[in-house]
């Protein structure tokens, strides 16, 4: 009989703990999806520069923190700033208020003799309305002047973070952006 109730205990602290740990990974979640002309060699992009009428939709601030965030990322890539690049990058934000996406889970069960059985079930949200940012990152071929790829991001998002915060947010939301680029061929 202990070695029953002992059995339990450790799985209950195991589906606690495992359950800590998804609701502690979800917050930080970042969205990404890609988008690409399937037909472009990326290999040949080597330079690049920022759109030159770059509307963001970020305050000033926040869009300094963007570009010297993507300067840092785009040097780890191999590309090289220039007066007359391969690329154009744009950038376009929207932000989104949402019921919070955490929620607690309640169930209630019975049974009856004769096979009746009878189940209700619902969630409880935790915590207020959060912010939602979704950045789109676009390549433009300056030649063609064409968009050639583009990765959208969506993250959570505090407007009132403090400078470290925003910056080390857009330096998360844009190593995401990249981390697809170049697209792979497919075989």
């Amino acid at each position: 009989m202990l070695r029953i109730f002992i059995v339990k205990l450790i799985f209950m602290r195991l589906i606690v703990f495992i359950l800590f740990i998804i609701g502690l990974t979800s917050c930080g979640v970042t969205n990404t999806s890609y988008d690409y002309d399937e037909q472009q060699d990326f290999l040949v992009y080597k330079t690049y520069a920022f759109y030159p009428e770059m509307n963001s939709g970020l305050s000033e601030l926040d869009h300094k923190r963007l570009i010297q965030v993507t300067e840092k990322v785009m040097e780890v890539m191999g590309f090289v700033k220039s007066e007359t690049p391969d690329i154009y990058i744009n950038f376009k934000t929207t932000t989104v208020k949402a019921p919070s996406r955490n929620s607690i889970g309640v169930g209630l069960g019975g049974g009856g003799g004769g096979g009746v059985n009878i189940g209700i079930g619902g969630s409880i949200p935790i915590g207020g309305p959060e912010t939602y940012l979704e950045l789109t990152t676009d390549f433009v071929d300056t030649k063609r002047d064409e968009l050639v790829w583009q990765a959208i991001a969506e993250k959570r998002f505090n407007p009132n973070g403090s400078p470290n915060a925003h910056t080390d947010f857009f330096r998360r939301i844009i190593e995401k952006s990249l981390s697809k680029y170049p697209p792979k061929k497919k075989k």
